[in-house]
C-alpha cells in the first residue's frame, strides 16, 4: 500500500468513516477505493482533489509532501 493510500485510509480511521460513505458522499466508486487498498491502483488527481475537499487537507498532505494537513484557505 502506498503512503499516500495509507493516508488516506489512516484520515478514514480517524474520523470514523467507512469506504461505502466516502464513496457515497465524493462519488468516488467502491471499487475504485478497494482498489487503492489492496494495491490494484493508486489514487489519481481528480480523486486526490476530492479526497482532499472532503477531508479539508491538502492534497500536499495526502500524498505525504508535508505533515501538516492544514489547507491554505
Amino acid at each position: 500500500m502506498s503512503d499516500t493510500v495509507q493516508r488516506i485510509f489512516q484520515l478514514m480511521e480517524q474520523r470514523h468513516v467507512s469506504a461505502y460513505r466516502v464513496s457515497q458522499e465524493t462519488g468516488i466508486s467502491q471499487a475504485r477505493i478497494s482498489g487503492w487498498k489492496t494495491g490494484k491502483s493508486n489514487p489519481k488527481q481528480d480523486a486526490l482533489e476530492q479526497l482532499a475537499d472532503y477531508f479539508g487537507v491538502s492534497i500536499d498532505y495526502l500524498v505525504g509532501r508535508t505533515d501538516k494537513p492544514e489547507t491554505n484557505r
